[in-house]
């Protein structure tokens, strides 16, 4: 198998063209991993505010480059269900997408086994790219080695989306989900005075597990009632 991803959610395809932003940085972003293998950049450090779309970019950059090239995708959140031995291999990967890295800054033995991947990466020529909830300048990484080899590489902030690109965000994890809402609970949503996406997303979700549970479809009429 090519390409390792996990978890893997059926059914979902991210790509780039459903990456959905009108901010030109972002869409900067996005053109830079397209173009990593035309380059000698051999890293790309992402960072940006939960929900402004950083697993949706690694995903992509997997399902783009897999065709051709040998992807591998860790999802850090998780790490307390592997080993740091499990990076050992990863240089062997033409691509290496790890999420939110920021989760193991600090941890010595997490740290130890990045620094050791990043130097094998730097030597093969191979790519690896990360994402953050938190810049390199915030200094919370404990290995300082560590934290000198990850800002050699391009280092780029995902800008936060507009209501326009929320709402479009929300549309397509009703449709992802299945969700039974109607879109127009997403323009009433932004009517509100909370807007942050992170809170406008977790609503998403619990007004379509009321759908299930209540095998109707959920308009704006009954959003207070959930909220409630």
């Amino acid at each position: 198998m090519n390409q390792l991803i996990l978890p893997y959610q059926k059914n979902v395809k991210q790509t780039f063209e459903n990456f959905y932003s009108n901010d030109a940085s972002n869409l900067n972003i996005l053109e830079s991993i397209v173009n990593i293998y035309n380059n000698n950049n051999n890293q790309i450090f992402l960072w940006g505010e939960n929900f402004s779309g950083k697993s949706h970019i690694l995903y992509s950059a997997c399902n783009y480059f897999s065709k051709e090239k040998k992807c591998v995708y860790l999802p850090i959140k998780d790490y307390k269900l592997f080993s740091p031995d499990i990076i050992n291999s990863f240089s062997e990967y033409d691509l290496i997408c790890i999420d939110d890295i920021d989760i193991i800054f600090g941890i010595e033995e997490w740290e130890h086994s990045f620094f050791i991947l990043v130097n094998k990466v730097l030597e093969s020529s191979k790519k690896i790219i990360y994402t953050s909830s938190s810049s390199l300048l915030s200094r919370n990484i404990d290995l300082k080695d560590l934290h000198s080899r990850l800002s050699w590489g391009l280092v780029f902030k995902i800008n936060n989306a507009d209501d326009i690109i929320k709402e479009k965000i929300l549309q397509k994890i009703i449709l992802e989900k299945e969700y039974n809402i109607s879109f127009n609970v997403c323009k009433y949503l932004l009517q509100r005075e909370e807007r942050n996406l992170s809170s406008l997303v977790n609503i998403i979700h619990k007004a379509g597990l009321y759908s299930f549970s209540t095998q109707k479809k959920v308009s704006t009429r009954d959003i207070n009632n959930i909220l409630a």
